[in-house]
């Protein structure tokens, strides 16, 4: 077996040595250029607080050069009285409405009926003669109606005032 313990190779060593010269050549640079950054961001810092100093100073002279100005134009001067002012237009006229019309008699409705039913009739007879029985059916009731209607008497007024459709 062969005892390991004591001895290195000689490469091993020089790396490890180099390695260690490298990194103790390397913190110096590292540690200025930490050091350029921290002292980068503090000037930076302390040039914005310098112009937002400056444009707040601006503001400020600003602000009080407008007071005295204002203060300066705030003394009344005469003025001339104002015109009166215009008087008011006339309200505007409202025409009244028409009244109702006089109500048709009793003989006017029935015969605007009877004209209604007419037409319906010549209606249905149009629709018989291109075949239809529930048209012919209808035709026949509308006929009865109609001569019923016609033949029907209307009651005289006896002297009451009663609208139309309204019994006595």
């Amino acid at each position: 077996m062969v005892d390991l313990v004591g001895t290195v190779n000689n490469r091993v060593v020089d790396t490890v040595t180099g390695a260690a010269t490298l990194l103790t050549g390397q913190s110096p640079s590292q540690a200025f250029a930490m050091l350029d950054a921290v002292m980068v961001e503090t000037l930076g810092m302390a040039m914005y607080n310098a112009v937002n100093r400056q444009q707040n100073a601006g503001m400020t002279s600003s602000a009080a050069v407008t007071a005295a100005c204002a203060r300066m134009l705030g003394v009344p001067l005469p003025l001339p009285p104002a015109p009166p002012p215009p008087p008011a237009p006339p309200p505007p006229t409202v025409a009244p409405l028409p009244g109702p019309g006089t109500p048709p008699t009793p003989e006017q409705v029935t015969a605007a009926a009877l004209k209604e039913g007419e037409a319906a009739i010549a209606v249905l007879k149009a629709q018989v003669a291109t075949g239809g029985t529930v048209a012919a059916t209808a035709t026949t009731d509308l006929q009865q109606l109609a001569t019923d209607a016609a033949a029907a008497t209307v009651p005289s007024n006896t002297g009451q005032d009663t609208p139309p459709g309204t019994q006595n």
